[in-house]
């Protein structure tokens, strides 16, 4: 369908004892795009709105704490709902949750522990390796052994060296820290006074191992390493009580979970009730092929139900409060992203989905016409849109894909692909076109350009009239900028244009006639409006007023259709781009063995640079081609998407 779901405004009122059955079924028939109905109907502004706040901060809550016991358990709920929770009170729920926090508490604060004490070895392991990585004692524990260990400034090293001849000591440099150089030096107890006078005149810096490092050899550090080791045990024996008690109340949590969920989307449902002291109100939109099934079903859960149907003509509200629903398939559905990303066409107007589908992937492929350059986007897209290869990357590497996004690289893959075929071009090597070369003939793929603007603008300039008609704005399909005569002067100016530049014969002059009318018409009209049917302006603000907008036709139509010539002169820019990859691997000398390795480096690289950098421009111009040129003739923008009630 080119147009969103036909809507209509369905209203119930039941009994309050039956309100929440009928927010029950409302949620689950998933059809329901709820309103306000006071904002619609005037007659009904004085009922009371559902009270929902105490109940959904209660909900907030207790949601909170499920998701939070949840996560210190690493569990994720299971979407069931096997536990019949609708006798519990929320306050039964709390107390379980408390008493589950309650045991879980000791548990994590055990974890924790043991994750402290086995950071703690580990950094004093590391201390250890780092900057004493002799066995041997502290200076403190040797009888006839000085030994110190610091820093000293790498120029000074030689200094000290040369102060320490004739001494007996050693020095021994273990680690480089920039200009600092770390050291042990060993030296004879007797010549205390004497080394502590080098040190300090070297600006040798102690530095102090921590205590618990008293005995620095290899077995205090196979003695950490079987600390941390029993830690590790310690902590799995920690991790398991832990996931024994996540298991045991897995189904309870689950299930709760579930539940809030089902209530806060009953709440939800009841946010844009309305109540009488006997009855509730729900309104919503609904599309108007699913009516008769959501009217059925709350007529089945009571009898008494009163309900009433009207059509956007018969609400009398601006259709842009409509919501709009998207009538797509499978193979066109990738496509709304790019609409979403510009904005919501408004209800009762063209979808363009299908129409920029077709576009975006002609002004795509024509600019990044490669097969092998198509190939690699299709490979990137295939993964995440297969679904075994999606829960992989989800599973193994924690990367959530957007299939929709996916499948978008498929097409744009693919129309690469065909426009590298009616190129000759595969990884920037070419071989005998289907249709064109577009280095050869640059004129050719200028003018392929352009017409494709032309066409396109067109298509623009017909969807605006037909909203126009369908609107019943008749003024508007026919005197707006891209109405109807708009468009009859612009295709005029175009054969006028073609008969100057490409024709050899005389030119006709209905060309001339036609546009020279279609402006004046065009001039005339907003006169007429603003001092005889308006009544709104003086006579030369209304002058001023049709000479800007002939200027604005005019200036208008001759950038849009000037914008596609990005269309060729990116077709242009990727074979260029080959044309100076090929030059400079060609310049590496492919004679020789180290020449070939250079040359072919330079075009893998060179490719890897095209695919990256260009298919990200490529992406930009052609979103911006149909944005700026196409939706600029026709779009109007809505306010909301359809968003029926769900679980």
């Amino acid at each position: 369908m080119i147009t969103p779901s036909p809507m209509e405004l369905v209203s119930f009122v039941v009994l309050r004892e039956h309100a929440e059955d009928v927010a029950h079924e409302l949620l689950s028939l998933g059809s329901f795009h709820p309103v306000d109905i006071r904002s619609i109907e005037e007659k009904i502004k004085g009922l009371t709105p559902s009270q929902i706040e105490k109940e959904s901060q209660e909900l907030e809550g207790l949601q909170t704490k499920v998701r939070d016991l949840l996560r210190k358990m690493k569990l994720q709920p299971a979407a069931s709902y096997g536990k019949d929770m609708a006798s519990s009170s929320y306050d039964e729920i709390e107390a379980r949750l408390n008493n589950l926090e309650a045991s879980l508490e000791p548990l994590l604060q055990e974890k924790a522990q043991v994750q402290e004490e086995m950071n703690t070895n580990r950094a004093i392991l590391s201390q250890v390796r780092d900057y004493f990585p002799l066995p041997i004692q502290r200076g403190s524990m040797y009888s006839f052994l000085q030994v110190s260990t610091g820093r000293v400034d790498e120029k000074n090293l030689a200094v000290l060296e040369r102060s320490m001849q004739g001494i007996p000591h050693v020095v021994y440099p273990f680690r480089k820290d920039g200009p600092v150089i770390l050291c042990l030096f060993i030296g004879l107890r007797r010549d205390k006074a004497l080394i502590q006078k080098v040190l300090d005149d070297v600006a040798w810096e102690e530095i102090e191992l921590p205590k618990e490092s008293e005995q620095l050899s290899r077995e205090s550090q196979r003695h950490l390493a079987a600390r941390i080791q029993e830690n590790r045990k310690a902590m799995a024996a920690a991790e398991e009580k832990i996931k024994g008690l996540g298991r045991q109340h897995y189904d309870d949590l689950s299930a709760t979970y579930s539940y809030i969920n089902l209530k806060k989307s009953l709440l939800e449902a009841k946010r844009f009730s309305c109540t009488t002291d006997k009855t509730a109100v729900f309104a919503g939109w609904v599309p108007q092929d699913e009516k008769q099934g959501v009217i059925r079903r709350i007529k089945s859960l009571t009898d008494s139900a009163y309900v009433e149907a009207k059509s956007v003509d018969e609400v009398g509200i601006p259709k842009e409060e409509v919501p709009v629903r998207f009538q797509h398939g499978a193979l066109v559905k990738p496509f709304e992203m790019l609409i979403d990303a510009y904005g919501i066409p408004r209800y009762g107007t063209i979808d363009p989905t299908i129409f920029v589908a077709f576009s975006f992937l002609v002004m795509f492929g024509a600019m990044f016409g490669d097969i092998g350059h198509g190939a690699v986007l299709v490979l990137a897209g295939l993964p995440m849109v297969l679904k075994p290869a999606a829960e992989f990357l989800k599973k193994r590497r924690g990367i959530i894909v957007n299939r929709q996004a996916g499948t978008l690289l498929l097409y744009c893959g693919s129309s690469a692909m065909l426009f590298g075929v009616l190129y000759g071009s595969c990884f920037g090597f070419e071989f005998e076109s289907v249709w064109i070369k577009p280095m050869e003939d640059i004129m050719g793929i200028f003018r392929a350009g352009i017409m494709f603007g032309i066409a396109l603008i067109t298509v623009g300039i017909v969807l605006n009239i037909t909203n126009a008609l369908r609107d019943r704005d008749y003024a508007k399909a026919v005197f707006d900028k891209a109405g109807l005569i708009g468009g009859v002067v612009y295709w005029a100016a175009i054969g006028l244009v073609s008969k100057v530049f490409f024709s050899k014969g005389a030119i006709n002059p209905v060309y001339s006639y036609l546009i020279f009318s279609g402006l004046l018409v065009l001039f005339l009209y907003p006169m007429i409006d603003n001092l005889f049917i308006r009544r709104h302006g003086s006579f030369v603000e209304s002058v001023m007023e049709s000479l800007v907008g002939i200027l604005e036709i005019f200036m208008g139509y001759l950038s849009n259709t000037v914008s596609f010539i990005r269309v060729a002169a990116f077709a242009l820019a990727h074979a260029g781009l080959f044309l100076a990859i090929f030059t400079l691997s060609r310049a590496t000398n492919p004679a020789s063995g180290t020449g070939v390795v250079a040359s072919w480096l330079i075009i893998i690289f060179g490719n890897i640079l095209v695919v990256l950098l260009e298919g990200l421009i490529v992406s930009i111009q052609s979103l911006r081609l149909n944005y700026y040129e196409f939706f600029s003739k026709f779009f109007i923008s809505g306010k909301r998407m359809y968003k029926p009630l769900s679980v």
